[in-house]
Parts: C-alpha cells; sequence; structure tokens
C-alpha cells in the first residue's frame, strides 16, 4: 500500500489487524493517490429493509451506539507501540497523547457520520446488515426495548455491530469521503501545511457549492495535482481586484478569514488587480485565504463544477512540518 499523504506510522499501522479507527481513516478512506479498497458487498438479503430494520439502524446511529462500538474495538496499546517505534516525531507521544489521539480520530468520524447524507447512506446499509442477520421478531423486540440498557448492550446486537464496523463501514465511507494532507502555505491561516482533512465527495450532489465553501479540486494546468481554495465567485458572478481588494458585483467584499503577507501594491498583477470577469455557467471563481501567496483563479482561471472532487469539512489531524509534533489544538477543528 502506497500512501503518500498521512505519516507512514498510520499506513503501517493500518496494515495490522483489529485496529479498526485507524483501518477506517487509513486503509478503508483511502487517499487521493496509491490506496484503493473493495467495493462495498451487498447485503444477503432483505436489500430493502423493512422499517423495524431501519429503525434499529437509525436508533444506533442517534444514540451514538455506532461509534462507541469503533472506539471499542480500537487498539489502544497496539497504536502506541506503532506510534513510538515509526513515528517521526521528535519524542515518542506519552499514554495520555496516544488517548487523545484515539479520541480525535473517533470525533472526526462522529462528525463524518453525522452528516445527513452519510448519516442516510450507513443508516440504510446498517439496516441490511441486521435484516440479513436477525429474524423480524427480534428486532422488533431490540427496537422496543432499545432505551433498557440491558437490551441496547446486549451481546449479540454488540456483535453485529461490531461486525459491520470491521467489515463494511470502512467501504462505505470510503464512497463518499477522502482524507487530504495540506501541503502549501495558500490556505493560512484557515489550513496550515500537514493538516489532514477529510472532503466530503458527495457535497454537490444534490447541492450547489456556495460562496465561502473550501472545495478540493484538480490543478487545472496539471490535474495530477490536487488543490483546495475557498469559493469566492458563483456562476455569472462579476470578480474585480483593486488593490488587494476584491469586488463582487460591484460591491467590496467583505472577508474575515484572510491574510496579506505583502504591503506592497503590484499594479499589473492579477495578484492585486484583476477584472472585471464574468463566470461563465457552472464555473466558480476560486482563491487561497494566503492572498499573497497563493496560486488560484485570479492566475489561472475558473474551476468547473465537474471537476470539483469535494467540500473540505473538518481537520481530523495535523503535525507541525518544522517540528514534527502535533497540533492539538487543530484536531476536530470544522473548515470554515
Amino acid at each position: 500500500m502506497n500512501c503518500p499523504f498521512l505519516p507512514r506510522v498510520f499506513c503501517d499501522f493500518a496494515r495490522s489487524s483489529n485496529h479498526t479507527v485507524t483501518c477506517l481513516l487509513v486503509a478503508c478512506l483511502g487517499f487521493w493517490t496509491g490506496c484503493s479498497t473493495a467495493p462495498a458487498t451487498t447485503a444477503s438479503r432483505n436489500t430493502e429493509s423493512d422499517g423495524v430494520f431501519q429503525k434499529l439502524a437509525q436508533l444506533d446511529l442517534s444514540s451514538n451506539r455506532l461509534i462507541m462500538a469503533i472506539a471499542e474495538q480500537d487498539d489502544v496499546v497496539g497504536f502506541s507501540q506503532q506510534l513510538q517505534q515509526q513515528s517521526g516525531f521528535d519524542s515518542a507521544l506519552t499514554p495520555f497523547d496516544l488517548e487523545r489521539v484515539k479520541q480525535s480520530l473517533v470525533r472526526s468520524i462522529k462528525i463524518v457520520l453525522d452528516d445527513e447524507t452519510t448519516a442516510q447512506f450507513v443508516e440504510t446499509h446498517l439496516a441490511q446488515h441486521y435484516a440479513s442477520t436477525l429474524t423480524t421478531a427480534e428486532a422488533l423486540t431490540l427496537v422496543e426495548g432499545y432505551e433498557n440498557e440491558v437490551i441496547k448492550n446486549s451481546a449479540k446486537l454488540q456483535e453485529l455491530r461490531h461486525l459491520f464496523v470491521a467489515d463494511r463501514l470502512g467501504d462505505l465511507l470510503h464512497a463518499q469521503w477522502r482524507p487530504f494532507k495540506i501541503p502549501s502555505q495558500g490556505m493560512v491561516p484557515t489550513l496550515l501545511p500537514g493538516d489532514y482533512i477529510f472532503v466530503n465527495k458527495v457535497a454537490y450532489q444534490s447541492t450547489e457549492p456556495q460562496a465561502g465553501d473550501i472545495i478540493v479540486f484538480p490543478y487545472p494546468e496539471d490535474e495530477t495535482k490536487v488543490f483546495v481554495k475557498r469559493v469566492v465567485g458563483l456562476p455569472h458572478d462579476r470578480i474585480e481586484i483593486r488593490d488587494k481588494e476584491v469586488y463582487l458585483n460591484g460591491k467590496s467584499l467583505t472577508e474575515s478569514y484572510i491574510q496579506h503577507t505583502d504591503p506592497s501594491i503590484l499594479p499589473e498583477n492579477p495578484r492585486d488587480k484583476l477584472g472585471p470577469v464574468t463566470m461563465p455557467s457552472n464555473a466558480y471563481f476560486v482563491m487561497g485565504d494566503n492572498r499573497d501567496s497563493s496560486l488560484d483563479s485570479r492566475f489561472w482561471g475558473y474551476v468547473s463544477k465537474d471537476k470539483i472532487l469535494g467540500k473540505a469539512v473538518v481537520i481530523y489531524w495535523s503535525v507541525d512540518p518544522n517540528t514534527k509534533t502535533p497540533r492539538w489544538n487543530r484536531l476536530n477543528h470544522l473548515v470554515r
């Protein structure tokens, strides 16, 4: 497995068995390049689960029992040994820090599962999983007594949850999400080099990108490279830049998220002066938040809707590339 965008320790650790959280993030979710997974399998029967199985799956997601099943299967001791032996950190992580890593991964998966489209997708497949292993009467008993802790924590139900997590959940998440490493300074201060984000691949299947969304797409001049930028202009918007200031449809755009590092004005450079230009249909004008150090639409044009690979959602891991230490304060931050 060639996993160029995550620390080597995560890829090596994912090869071992029973490390569910890390496998979900690394082996099962895959990467923009180099990694692949087997397609999800279909349920052996009841491809359209009836209401009782759907209700049971819904309860598992809404009560966070599925998330708890993920956390319960992670081998923190094994993860600790792998990190200490193979990480690029300047010093070994303490057991306390390793527990923080685990909890961060679990919280990020919860954010993924809280997405409405993903939740419905996983719920349907979990219902099919229950329909293939439980009778309708068994499922009804579990639904009716779900608030009873004895029933909710029944050995059989927990075993079925764990099987679903180990055998199917990773493939399901891979169908809708991908991790991506921030490689450069172009989105500082919102995203830093060494941030690892989850990207929702299906965010725009039924909706359109909105101004302010942070999207991932192939670099138009070299599609082997993947860029991440913020949407500034929508289809048919008129964009103009005057002395670094962005004007949208004739009005100055308020942008609290940007930074400028070069006070000088380059009057003949599209970095500081551009347009006005009008966006075609299904085209988006994107810019980096680090305005003086971003290669974006000012230089190479717009991004077509059909080229957008997904929407950046959450930072699930972050390592300072200079000090090789975790940036704990950045974990689980929503990307906005």
